[in-house]
């Protein structure tokens, strides 16, 4: 049987790695060139024939397409407080149906994993923030620092692709709590003590805009000596293009500390940028969370989670957000798109949309499921430098995408709601 070469987006990391090549034999991926060690082992053996189309359910009996999308768009209908989450690793497409709907039934929507995207957001908003595409930081950046993150192991072609550390000349520097497979890889590394991170980076910024230090009271408050910052401050002003990159854990503690970092980052990039080319990118993570994130800021004006109950779009950070009102009960109905799902208190309604194979399918009220984008589902994904890529499917579906499902509920609520 002949050899079929699909071209391929890997969704396994942010790195969103587009030159893939999936090469299928015998109904079965027998090769993926280009993948990372990490993709590789999962994507070899999947079955690129579909087999039989998994059941809906409705409290975990077995029911029809017609009769789960009935029960699911009157829970939603009769809902006064709903919740729509997850949403992590949809599609845009199924972002902008999923949108449409909360607004529809007035509920509070959320992306991902709120705790390491709200200090990330609140502080682009209050600072804003300098980007660039990793195109261009891999023509160009001559100083590439990482900052509470290690590509190395969570995106193993970040180096490859984008940061190409060790090439060219170009100089990596690595700050962070401990020694990382990326910190070994570096040219330079400065541990942080996390209780001192603020401190270490407004140290940083004052550096650069020369302000007179005392080097007793900067060694109290970062850990380090006067003159090893000094080194690091001349370095990143001395580059003709640097970027710096930074991870989830960047976030890290409470709402509040963890906006003042990223805050502070931007503001050290920003007085880098007055003296030189200077950038700050996140890496981004598995899925597809910063492209949701963008379709929802487009369509509401907020983001990550925004609360459409008053007819309105209102965003309240650190404040009142879906997940925080799942943890709390303050809910009546919930749509949970994608896996995991959450822990739901008894008695309360909700939808699940996602791999027939999850756990969660026999825990929901009604359980739609949904093809996985990059496996049965095809769509448009965003990577973190707001590039939009195609995400196509590696075997004909077997039962619809989140999004058709999606357009599916809201089509029905129109008649629910009437």
């Amino acid at each position: 049987m002949p050899t079929e070469a699909l071209p391929y987006t890997c969704t396994f990391c942010g790195c969103l790695c587009d030159d893939l090549e999936i090469r299928a034999e015998g109904g079965r991926v027998v090769e993926a060139v280009g993948a990372c060690g990490r993709e590789r082992p999962y994507l070899i053996g999947i079955e690129t024939t579909p087999g039989p189309p998994p059941p809906c359910r409705l409290d975990g009996v077995e029911t029809t397409a017609e009769e789960a999308v009935r029960a699911a768009a009157r829970i939603l209908a009769d809902a006064k407080a709903p919740l729509v989450v997850g949403l992590g690793r949809a599609t845009n497409e199924a972002a902008r149906q999923a949108i449409a709907l909360a607004d529809r039934i007035g509920a509070a929507i959320e992306v991902g994993d709120a705790a390491s995207a709200w200090p990330r957001v609140v502080a682009m908003q209050r600072s804003g923030s300098i980007g660039a595409t990793l195109g261009e930081v891999k023509a160009r950046a001559d100083v590439v620092v990482f900052w509470g993150c290690d590509p190395a192991t969570t995106h193993p072609r970040h180096f490859e692709r984008y940061s190409r550390v060790g090439r060219d000349g170009r100089r990596a520097i690595v700050l962070d709590a401990g020694e990382t497979a990326t910190s070994r890889l570096a040219d330079a590394f400065l541990a942080v003590d996390p209780e001192r991170e603020l401190d270490l980076l407004l140290t940083l910024r004052a550096l650069v805009r020369e302000v007179p230090l005392d080097p007793h009271r900067v060694e109290a408050a970062t850990g380090h000596g006067l003159a090893a910052l000094q080194d690091l401050a001349e370095t990143l002003q001395g580059a003709r293009y640097g970027a710096w990159f930074m991870g989830a854990s960047a976030g890290r503690g409470s709402i509040e500390l963890a906006e003042a970092r990223r805050q502070a980052v931007t503001a050290l990039v920003r007085d880098l940028a007055r003296k030189t080319r200077f950038v700050s990118i996140g890496l981004g993570e598995a899925g597809n969370a910063h492209g949701v994130e963008g379709v929802l800021a487009w369509q509401t004006g907020f983001t990550p989670g925004v609360d459409l109950g008053a007819g309105f779009p209102e965003s309240w950070p650190g404040e009142s957000s879906a997940s925080d009102r799942l943890a709390r009960g303050l809910f009546d109905a919930a749509l949970v798109v994608g896996g995991p799902a959450p822990a739901i208190p008894v008695g309360k309604p909700w939808i699940f949309l996602g791999d027939a194979d999850d756990e969660a399918s026999a825990r929901a009220t009604a359980a739609l499921p949904a093809g996985a984008p990059g496996i049965d589902d095809s769509g448009t994904f965003t990577r973190v430098d707001g590039v939009s890529l195609p995400v196509r499917a590696l075997r004909p579906s077997r039962t619809p995408g989140a999004a058709e499902w999606l357009a599916r509920l809201n089509e029905a609520l129109g008649g629910a709601t009437s």
